[in-house]
Formats: structure tokens, sequence, C-alpha cells
């Protein structure tokens, strides 16, 4: 896929070509504006696309690890820095600092106290963008609970792990994304999404299917709707009430949050100015018809609007 004007480094993330701005300060109070971006324009499937603008600018690049002390001279040197204004140095800081603590949460966990915590909105985007792009109206929602009580998260995981294998033995490949949350009784079960075939009525009504799971009940249904956002978006908004529901458990710290496939497929994404994504998106074939969109404050970003737009193609065109 080739858009002009765009320079695709990886395949996952782009970044938009731009001419030299001179120095130039935005409203994000930036001046290099190679480093920075502020406007995110997301593929997701053929035909839909959603739009992301920040407040401020947010740098790009990896985020590299830092020590305690590494962290304090980075900070140090900020705010020591007289070209940055006021503005740029509470970004940078603000930025720093939460990444730093991302990192060791993640690097730290063993040493925790086990506490639960809300959902952030990059792990709300992240699984929402794979169940988009990934799955369909056809595909199979699939729930396993078990018989017994007391089942350890270790566990689950193991019986999870090698439920798919078999799956797999017996219908090959798919792609599958899972969450899990506790029953009232206090014992995990699963929710998960699947490429499958359609299943044999003759597997149903025997129970060859739900014994390939065999340690409790399985519930499989066809998928007939799949929204993408709004009221409309039941299983979605379901499953993402599930997802908030484990990570605020206790018993979810240190654990992975979704069960998923290698195969799953990720949206597209271009970085760059607001300027120059609106630039690409009048550019796109079709017409943008807004379906969401919501804005909202954060003290560092300023604020961060998002909208998403289903692309209408000229039938008469094709």
């Amino acid at each position: 896929m080739r858009i002009e004007g765009v320079n695709f480094v990886s395949s996952s993330f782009i970044y938009v070509d731009r001419q030299k701005t001179g120095g130039t300060a935005n409203r994000g109070g930036w001046k290099n504006m190679d480093d920075y971006y502020n406007c995110v324009l997301k593929f997701i499937g053929d035909d839909y696309v959603g739009v992301k603008k920040y407040g401020n600018g947010i740098k790009k690049g990896r985020r590299s690890k830092k020590t305690e002390a590494m962290l304090k001279e980075e900070i140090r040197k900020i705010e020591m820095d007289t070209v940055l204004s006021n503005v740029e140095k509470m970004v940078k800081i603000t930025v720093l600092k939460e990444n730093w603590s991302e990192e060791n949460e993640r690097k730290n966990t063993a040493t925790k106290e086990p506490k639960g915590r809300k959902l952030t909105m990059k792990e709300r985007e992240e699984f929402s963008d794979l169940m988009d792009v990934n799955f369909k109206r056809g595909d199979k929602y699939v729930t396993l609970t078990y018989a017994k009580e007391d089942v350890s998260l270790d566990e689950a995981r193991r019986d999870f792990d090698n439920w798919i294998k078999r799956m797999r033995e017996k219908y090959g490949d798919f792609k599958y994304l899972g969450v899990r949350s506790f029953q009232e009784r206090g014992t995990i079960h699963f929710h998960v999404l699947m490429t499958l075939p359609d299943i044999p009525i003759d597997e149903l009504r025997s129970g060859t299917f739900q014994s390939i799971w065999g340690l409790g009940t399985v519930d499989v249904k066809k998928i007939y709707q799949l929204s993408m956002v709004g009221k409309y978006a039941k299983l979605k908004n379901y499953l993402l009430k599930n997802l908030c529901e484990f990570r605020e458990d206790e018993r979810s710290f240190g654990k992975r949050l979704l069960l998923k496939s290698k195969n799953l497929e990720k949206p597209l994404v271009i970085k760059g100015t607001y300027k120059e994504i609106m630039e690409i998106s009048n550019g796109l074939e079709g017409d943008l018809k807004k379906i969401d969109g919501y804005k909202f404050s954060l003290e560092y970003l300023h604020h961060i609007s998002c909208a998403t737009y289903r692309r209408v193609f000229d039938k008469a065109e094709n």
C-alpha cells in the first residue's frame, strides 16, 4: 500500500515525510517538528479509520530503560535547559516519569505488593484494535468455565494453552483473542473470540466439541453482529467490562492481560502533525463518515480528541 507523501518505516508504524520547519514553534510548544507528532491516523481494516489528536506534541522514538539515577539526571538537564519553555519542560518531565514508572512496574512486579489497578487507555485501545482488525461476523465467540473450584491463574493459563493446542490439532490454524474474569464463586473463566470454521452440528450435539476442553462447560456462539463503537458494540463493551474487572482484581497482579494468538494483525498507524494527517485523510479514496467521537482533558497533553470514521465508497466507481 502506498500513500503519496508517506514514508513506510515498519509494518506497524510509519512516519510522514515533511520538510524542515526551521524551528518554528507550534501550539504544543515544541521547536523541532521532526522529533514530535500531535496526531495519529489509524487504518482499521479496509473500511474504517481512526484519528486521534493531542493538545501537545509527543516525542517520537522508543523508550530506553532507565535507572532512577539516570531519570533524575535527565530531569535535571531538562530543568537546566534555557532553550525550553516551561510548558516544554513540564511535558518532557511528565512523560519521562510516566514511562519510567510503566517500565519499572513490569520489571519489579515480583517485589511489589499485589494489588489491582484501573485498565489504561492504551490497554483498552490495544484490545479494541485487535478485535476490530481480526474478527468479523461469522467468527465464533466461545466461553469456557470450570466445574471445580479454586483454580489458580497459573493453572488456568496452562489449561487454556493445552486447549488451544488440541483445538488446532483438530481444526487447523486460527486466530484467537481471549479475556479472563472471575465468576461470583471466585473461579476463573474465559471468553474467547476465534476464527474457527463452522462446527458440525453432530459434534455439538454429541459433546465432541465440548470434550476438547473437558474441564467444565463450553458455550460456542456464531457472531452475527460486531459493531465497533457506541451502544451497538455490545460484545466489545462486555469483553472490555470483563477486562476491567480482571485488572482491578489483585489476583491479576503481574499477569498478562490478554490471551492472544501470534498471528493477529495490528492496524496500520501513521504519525504526524494534525495538518499532515488531515491532508492524508482528505486524499483517501471514498468519503469519511464520522460514526463516533469524544474528547477529554489530560494534564500534560492538554487534551486528547478521538474520532472514528467509516469509509464510504461510490459503488458506481468500482
